[in-house]
């Protein structure tokens, strides 16, 4: 399948520079990373450059003509850094076909591309039409023609606009009352959607059940760890059998997730997210959800996130603890972090100083021991299935949200969601800084080593 993603950022950028309000076409270029994963080819908008409507040499309702010349810098890069090309223009009449004079113009631009970046690799071009949604097509080194099957934009809102037949097997009765909730188009977007959901105890396992039964079409399951006595008070679907068994939590969901029978699949993953396989497959997905307590595992999805466009949804739960064998107080929160914006890091979910210390006792637990400075890392928190499930709730309703804004607020407005239980409070808050950090690297896809970790520089598998 070949695949175009977009930030929120870039979306509103070409939206503005293609629209001015002339009723006149207008173009723009982008810097794309890449990933390739399987038979997919994924380009990832990294910059955009708009081409002046002052140097084009014509513009009305069904043309533009610009400068070529405008795309020498950009080649010289796309040649150093391995980036693809995509140029985007709009239609404002609506058209939603490639005209004659885009062929030609397209043929001469993409052979020059071409002769110029010689890596074998498929370059774009793209439409956007007056209601935001594009189609396009990827040009080859031998001057073949690909449509893109699917683009998608990890904004405020979460987009998407599919050029294939659906191949989901989502049972369709199953699937009436979602439909009168929610629609058939948001239906049919879920039924399309792979989410990776990194975490199945607590907060995952509800995660996973109220998306299995919204019709989510596939799932990439991650975690580590087996199902312990002390887990059955809160993992959806474990059993006394599986304790004993020592089954695998991703196991245990996947069985679940079977045994509803509505055609849903399922990849697994029984190990940590530092593992190459893990990054790739999550890089694939659509969404991601964090369900994890540590500062690793939200650090790398946060990573994989922004290299790749991936919108995530972080759910956390915290019990403080008086000492004393009692509560003070029971917090949840839902976090949604979008490229180009503020990271969980930023936010201040963890710390670096956190992050080395997991790394370091996952790697070298002795080492762990021996070096006092090194941040506490706590080994298990009190968590119960009420509060779990009310919190993991959330966070789906974060994803519906995205998909289907049904609220009477812009949800721009509600980039983390706190929850204090006490109070009996839901409070939105909307940070609008970029991260810095993790800003530099936000659409550039695949990297050797894989995410810039340096972990990963032994393994290149799967990678450019």
């Amino acid at each position: 399948m070949n695949k175009v993603r977009i930030s929120g950022k870039h979306f509103e950028e070409l939206k503005k520079h293609l629209f001015p309000g002339d009723n006149k076409e207008a173009v723009a270029l982008a810097l794309c990373g890449r990933s390739l994963h399987n038979e997919d080819q994924t380009l990832l908008v990294k910059q955009i450059y708009p081409i002046p409507y002052d140097e084009c040499f014509e513009r009305t309702e069904d043309l533009v003509h610009w400068p070529t010349d405008f795309i020498n810098p950009l080649l010289e890069e796309a040649s150093k850094k391995g980036f693809a090309i995509l140029k985007i223009h709009c239609h404002p009449s609506g058209y939603d076909k490639f005209s004659k004079i885009d062929n030609e113009s397209d043929q001469e631009l993409f052979t020059s591309i071409h002769a110029w970046i010689d890596d074998n690799l498929p370059h774009g071009s793209c439409v956007m039409l007056p209601d935001g949604c594009f189609f396009g097509r990827f040009f080859f080194d031998d001057m073949s023609q690909q449509p893109i099957h699917h683009f998608s934009v990890a904004g405020n809102e979460i987009l998407n606009w599919y050029y294939t037949e659906s191949d989901n097997l989502i049972e369709s009765t199953f699937q009436i009352r979602n439909q009168q909730a929610f629609g058939q188009k948001t239906v049919s977007i879920l039924n399309r959607l792979k989410i990776g959901i990194v975490g199945c105890s607590g907060t995952g396992s509800p995660v996973i059940e109220q998306l299995k039964r919204l019709g989510v079409g596939e799932f990439v399951l991650v975690d580590p760890d087996f199902i312990d006595s002390v887990n059955l008070n809160r993992i959806v679907g474990s059993t006394d059998a599986d304790s004993k068994s020592k089954s695998m939590k991703v196991d245990v969901m996947k069985e679940g997730i079977d045994l509803l029978g509505i055609g849903t699949k399922t990849i697994c993953f029984s190990k940590h997210i530092t593992n190459v396989d893990v990054v790739k497959e999550l890089a694939d997905c659509d969404v991601l959800f964090g369900c994890v307590d540590g500062a690793e595992g939200r650090h790398m999805l946060n990573l994989i996130s922004s290299y790749y466009l991936i919108p995530f949804i972080d759910i956390g739960v915290k019990f403080d603890a008086d000492g004393m064998g009692g509560i003070n107080g029971i917090f949840g929160s839902v976090h949604y972090v979008q490229p180009f914006g503020s990271s969980l890091l930023s936010r201040k979910q963890y710390t670096i100083e956190k992050l080395k210390a997991e790394e370091v006792k996952r790697i070298d637990a002795e080492e762990y021991r021996r070096n006092k400075y090194l941040a506490n890392v706590n080994e298990s928190n009190p968590a119960v299935i009420s509060i779990n499930m009310q919190v993991a709730a959330l966070g789906v309703n974060e994803l519906l949200a995205r998909i289907h804004p049904y609220r009477n607020f812009d949800n721009g407005d509600f980039e983390v969601i706190r929850v204090n239980f006490a109070e009996s409070t839901t409070l939105p808050e909307e940070i609008s800084d970029p991260c810095l950090f993790f800003v530099k690297n936000a659409g550039r896809g695949d990297v050797s080593p894989l995410l810039n970790y340096a972990e990963f520089s032994n393994n290149v598998a799967e990678v450019m």
